[in-house]
């Protein structure tokens, strides 16, 4: 595929009665591709789970946000984190929309009290729409505590999967027959799976990749194209690589009363 000229999506028929979602993972991560950052990020009083992108996720983010520049859609929506609205961004002025803060696509381990609120991140991401009410909340897990922060935090994988399920359900009622584009995290395929109702194993997820789901009025979900590539970017760093759930997840069991998660979405 030409970096020069990307292959752009196509908008719906203007008489379909198909809802679209994109999803889209941030881009390359400044503290994979430079190791000494989360220490000085720690020693200056900044939070470590919250990295930027690197100089080459800036550039994998304008490479993406070309493939929607012929697209209509209704909302985009991004976890609160900073690699994704930095991601997000150049994808909001591509299209004239705001970003919205969804709180439902949050990374796994999250720990909502630890970000900044979408009125403090308005002040550096004009794009932001700092009204807009998140579709689910996180509340985090009792007696779970983030290994790198030590604050409470939502369990994963299973308190994690379930906030992605009820997400799913939310986006199914809000943009139905809509098209929605959502940023978020390498996580988050857990989303494709729990609207496909299939398993998460298999599923990877590349920097930037791209999935494409679709269905038409009631019917079941449609994946039309998959995100464990990202062909529509120049470049790629081997420490930030595609990602899906091992098998270690599936056997997890904070967050689910004891029992273990299937992998399944429920």
């Amino acid at each position: 595929m030409s970096i020069d000229q990307p292959q752009q999506f196509q908008d719906e028929p203007s008489d379909s009665d198909s809802s679209v979602i994109y999803l889209i993972r941030h881009g390359d991560r400044f503290d994979y591709a430079n190791p000494t950052w989360s220490s000085i990020a720690q020693t200056t009083g900044n939070n470590i789970t919250d990295p930027p992108l690197s100089p080459l996720g800036h550039r994998q983010a304008h490479e993406t946000a070309a493939v929607f520049a012929n697209l209509k859609v209704s909302a985009i929506l991004v976890s609160p984190y900073l690699r994704v609205l930095q991601t997000a961004a150049p994808i909001a002025d591509t299209l004239g929309i705001s970003l919205n803060i969804e709180n439902g696509l949050s990374e796994a381990h999250a720990a909502p009290q630890s970000l900044p609120t979408p009125h403090q991140r308005f002040g550096y991401f004009h794009q932001i729409d700092p009204h807009y009410q998140s579709l689910v909340e996180i509340h985090p897990t009792p007696g779970i505590q983030c290994s790198r922060l030590k604050i409470p935090c939502e369990a994963f994988a299973g308190d994690y999967v379930k906030r992605i399920e009820r997400l799913a359900l939310q986006l199914e009622e809000t943009y139905r027959g809509k098209s929605v584009v959502c940023v978020s995290h390498a996580a988050s395929v857990a989303l494709v799976a729990a609207l496909l109702k299939s398993s998460i194993r298999g599923f990877k997820f590349a920097p930037t990749g791209i999935y494409r789901l679709r269905r038409v009025a009631d019917g079941p979900w449609d994946l039309v194209q998959s995100g464990d590539t990202n062909e529509h970017v120049s470049e790629n760093a081997a420490t930030t690589y595609p990602w899906g759930f091992e098998e270690r997840h599936f056997e997890e069991t904070e967050g689910n009363g004891g029992g273990h998660y299937s992998g399944k979405a429920q």
